[in-house]
């Protein structure tokens, strides 16, 4: 089994972990700025630094990284560069490496595809209504279940538990999830922890950007309802999270927060965003998530650089280490060469 997979998988998560731990420190200070709704779109840098690696480069000599990219970036990939160097296999090394991470990657999915399966047996029995919700017995508190067919599901006694405003605060928070599509970013936030089971850091996002989703279709509900009903608001929060304390499945969105109920509400106290500033926040939003892209794809030495650094790279490498049985030298060897070259020729 080559290793080029493999290398790619580690460099896609180093990518992306970079992306996730600049929206992780840069969500909780633009929130106050922009609004959550537009920080929500915040997360769109993730996947944005992974197809930027696809994206072509253009040769810059002597190894020397783009004006746009900071000095700690390319530190932080040039030695990342090198650990990739390091834990470099092939032969039996790269099908033990594979063969673990298949098994790391089909685990997580029996496990995730388990927990779902238990949980719409939970379900029991649905039923339609005229309003568009669904309706069943066995569940204790409002949510959105399904990724390709959204619905809104609510207790059978939901006149009963709720006044007629808790109510509309209710579906209003549930819509908001259908209109952003979240049941469909959970199913690809669960696809993604399959693939990347290896990196905790990632499970940490999935949970913050959970959050976020429900930030965000908080401050849309508010921003519809009224500065004024705020308080309403906050007492349907907490009764609905004294409702019931269910285990979290994979694709739905609770009305319930399962995150700590004072977090939510602390956020609710934050100033209402217009939509001229919501818009602003969009557009800022918008930049933040193509920098970051930008960045992700600035920070990698060039095909071009890397291929003229061949020669020098073979010759000042051990072949036990750097060249594979074909006689071709390791690329990830040559790229690690190329950065110490370009970090000694620097003034």
């Amino acid at each position: 089994m080559s290793s080029a997979p493999l290398q790619c998988l580690a460099t896609l998560s180093g990518v992306t972990t970079i992306a996730v731990a600049f929206v992780a420190l840069a969500r909780a200070p633009l929130r106050g700025t922009l609004g959550a709704r537009a920080v929500y779109w915040l997360w769109l840098a993730v996947p944005a630094s992974a197809l930027a690696l696809a994206l072509p480069r253009v040769a810059r000599p002597n190894g020397q990284m783009g004006v746009l990219t900071p000095d700690v970036l390319g530190w932080v990939w040039a030695r990342f560069d090198a650990l990739l160097a390091a834990i470099h296999a092939s032969g039996r090394m790269g099908v033990l490496a594979g063969v673990l991470w298949g098994a790391g990657a089909c685990a997580a999915l029996a496990l995730m595809v388990l927990r779902q399966r238990s949980f719409a047996r939970s379900l029991g029995t649905l039923v339609a209504l005229p309003d568009g919700t669904w309706r069943s017995r066995a569940v204790a508190e409002p949510m959105l279940i399904g990724a390709l067919r959204p619905r809104v599901l609510v207790p059978l006694d939901f006149e009963q538990r709720y006044d007629a405003e808790e109510r509309e605060f209710v579906l209003a928070h549930e819509r908001a999830h259908m209109r952003r599509g979240d049941t469909l970013v959970n199913a690809v936030g669960a696809a993604w922890l399959c693939v990347f089971w290896f990196n905790p850091l990632m499970f940490w996002a999935m949970r913050l950007l959970r959050f976020d989703q429900d930030l965000a279709c908080d401050a849309a509900v508010l921003a519809a309802a009224g500065k004024g009903r705020r308080g309403r608001y906050a007492e349907a929060l907490l009764k609905a999270q004294l409702a019931g304390e269910a285990a979290l499945p994979v694709l739905a969105c609770h009305w319930r927060s399962v995150h700590p109920l004072r977090r939510r509400i602390a956020e609710l106290r934050r100033p209402a965003v217009g939509r001229m500033r919501h818009g602003i926040g969009i557009l800022c939003v918008a930049a933040l998530v193509a920098s970051v892209s930008l960045t992700a794809r600035a920070v990698q030495p060039t095909p071009d650089v890397a291929a003229r650094a061949a020669p020098h790279a073979a010759a000042n490498t051990r072949p036990s280490a750097t060249v594979h049985a074909s006689g071709k030298v390791c690329p990830l060897t040559l790229r690690r060469a190329l950065a110490q070259r370009a970090a000694r020729r620097r003034p």
